[in-house]
């Protein structure tokens, strides 16, 4: 950090936390916004920094201290190596804060449609150098589908919801079942979990999509918002959320709340009620990047998401679902190029949406956080669009390059070793060509339409020879 930016941390940290609220007090920051944009402030959710933006209500709510009691205290019960998985991370509030109790072992999973409050989550991971969150720009919902996020709530990114219904005006997004990304709960593992869903009004629909992680007896509670104003907005009420969870053997251990908006708790049947676990100043993890919890080699046939194999099925490919036909390195193999597959059908729905506002983060930031190098494209070719995902191994990151005349084409990246040829090979799968390659204990692929496979293996060429270390 710069000597000029820390003198303004400093006294940003002596304004926000030692002088006592009074009326007016954010407003007085607000003709200083554009210098104190992004500079570190310490959250009132445990010994971790924020990127300042006094535009934004959440945010203070979250320096402040005032944004959810009852969640900061299930946060606070998190224990060293469990897994927190976090729905409507926005900025990272409590993303962070769980970050810290989980521990250099642990895992914290987070998710935020939105693109420009995404690029602040990534911005405070990093910020933290934790090395154990992995952030996922998407919604959770039933079907993984594109949606439309309403963000016209201007100075309050906490208000922002899936739209029920078509607006002229919003932003395109992902929304992910859980189901269709199965390498998920591998990479979980036997982590205890604790869920926390905010996501005005879409929390049926957020519990629908995480039901394989309701499902699984390590998930011991989850805190989900309760508004039935905003629940009703997509057919859904109180009640629904209720029978869900119980389904799945949780019941409410506060049920004596009846606001209009507040914080429900479940716990699992018979689990036990946790105390807030003490915080040693030192169990920040800071470099190492989420390991599978079980180092156990396991076949990773088994974890293929459904999405890969749909489009094998639907376009009459030769690969059969199930059969284990291949050697153990030809499974790792093919798994590795089902889910480049995965990740480039999942690129080319992002590409019909049209992101509002025009945004970008930091690709390489975001590579640093997975432990995946940047290749260096050939002159002429930049990366548009940065994409983490979770696969059997670690974290996956998927990009979108393009040189601005031909089709954008997919770069596929994540660290495991043995699962590709070192020389680019290239074959046609799923109505697809497939480059890819080894580099050390990085796995590359470049993925286009199934025209010009030459063309596709000369990129892989130029890339394979610059990959940086």
């Amino acid at each position: 950090m710069s000597g000029t930016k820390l003198v303004r941390s400093w006294f940003l940290n002596l304004y926000v936390h030692q002088l006592p609220p009074f009326r007016g007090k954010w407003r007085l920051l607000s003709p200083f916004a554009a210098l104190l944009d992004g500079v570190p402030v310490r959250s009132s959710y445990g010994d971790v920094r924020l990127g300042f933006d006094v535009r934004d209500r959440t945010h203070l709510l979250g320096v402040s201290g005032k944004y959810g009691k009852r969640v900061a205290t299930e946060v606070e019960s998190l224990q060293p190596g469990d897994c927190f998985i976090d729905v409507g991370a926005n900025c990272g509030i409590f993303t962070l804060f769980a970050a810290e109790g989980v521990g250099h072992d642990g895992l914290v999973v987070a998710f935020e449609p939105c693109f420009a409050t995404f690029a602040k989550l990534v911005r405070n991971i990093g910020l933290n150098a934790f090395g154990n969150v992995l952030p996922f720009n998407m919604a959770v919902a039933a079907l993984t589908r594109p949606d439309l996020l309403d963000s016209s709530t201007k100075g309050h990114s906490g208000r922002f919801s899936i739209a029920p219904e078509p607006i002229e005006a919003g932003e395109r997004i992902m929304s992910l079942s859980i189901g269709d990304f199965p390498g998920l709960l591998k990479l979980i593992g036997d982590r205890p979990i604790m869920v926390k869903i905010d996501v005005e009004g879409f929390e049926y629909a957020a519990l629908q999509g995480l039901e394989p992680i309701l499902a699984l007896p390590q998930t011991r509670g989850a805190v989900v918002e309760i508004d039935d104003r905003n629940l009703v907005r997509y057919g859904a009420d109180a009640e629904a959320v209720f029978r869900l969870l119980e389904r799945h053997g949780f019941v409410q251990t506060n049920a004596g709340e009846n606001a209009v908006h507040f914080d429900a708790v479940f716990l699992r049947r018979n689990a036990s009620v946790r105390q807030p676990a003490p915080r040693p100043a030192a169990r920040r993890p800071r470099s190492s990047v989420p390991v599978p919890a079980s180092l156990t080699p396991t076949p990773r046939w088994t974890y293929l998401s459904r999405i890969a194999a749909a489009i094998l099925v639907l376009t009459g490919g030769w690969f059969i679902v199930g059969k284990g036909l291949f050697a153990d390195s030809g499974r790792a193999e093919e798994s590795f190029i089902q889910e480049a597959l995965q990740s480039h059908h999942v690129a080319e729905m992002r590409a019909q949406l049209r992101r509002s506002p025009a945004t970008v983060y930091n690709a390489g930031e975001v590579g640093s956080s997975a432990r995946i190098a940047l290749p260096i494209l050939p002159r002429g070719w930049h990366i548009t669009e940065v994409q983490l995902f979770p696969s059997d191994s670690g974290p996956s990151m998927q990009m979108t390059i393009t040189n601005g005349i031909s089709r954008p084409i997919s770069l596929f990246a994540v660290r495991d070793d043995h699962v590709a040829p070192v020389q680019p090979a290239v074959l046609t799968r799923a109505g697809k060509t497939v480059a890819y390659w080894q580099e050390g204990d990085l796995a590359y692929a470049l993925i286009s339409k199934k025209e010009l496979p030459a063309e596709l293996d000369r990129l892989a060429e130029d890339i394979a020879d610059n990959v940086s270390s």
